[in-house]
């Protein structure tokens, strides 16, 4: 939706959302709340991306310098595919490189989910982290 879409807040809900304050006064303890999946449709449903979202998470964190304000992308995640590695790799280093604007990020799924889950990085069940935890988000912790 365009309240929590990375692509769609900073011309959709974003210009409104600006408008919000602490009611203790001013804007420094606010934070944009995001998600930006990597598959075709931006589900997180699908096995495979097909982007890493360089280009919307520049335009976001571009809008955000220019008004003052930070997010964290609350979700994000990939299936376990080279894809997925390659994709996910790439958007968490950018997220990670753009603090403190981009204050960081968490990725769907982890908890007591089933490991074969498609965006699944709960350990195996020999205890063993996934590949895409692995070649992904832990470079980027």
């Amino acid at each position: 939706s365009s309240w929590s879409g990375a692509a769609q807040l900073p011309t959709e809900a974003g210009p409104q959302l600006l408008q919000v304050t602490d009611p203790a006064g001013g804007v420094n303890k606010l934070v944009f709340d995001v998600h930006k999946y990597l598959d075709v449709d931006n589900s997180g449903t699908h096995d495979e991306c097909v982007t890493d979202n360089l280009s919307v998470f520049q335009n976001l964190v571009s809008w955000l310098k220019t008004n003052n304000r930070q997010a964290i992308l609350s979700e994000t995640g990939g299936g376990h595919t080279q894809s997925c590695y390659t994709y996910l790799y790439n958007e968490l280093a950018y997220i990670k490189n753009s603090y403190p604007t981009m204050i960081g990020f968490t990725v769907w799924s982890a908890g007591a989910f089933n490991t074969v889950y498609e965006l699944s990085v709960t350990p195996n069940a020999d205890g063993s982290d996934q590949q895409l935890w692995i070649q992904a988000v832990k470079p980027n912790l």
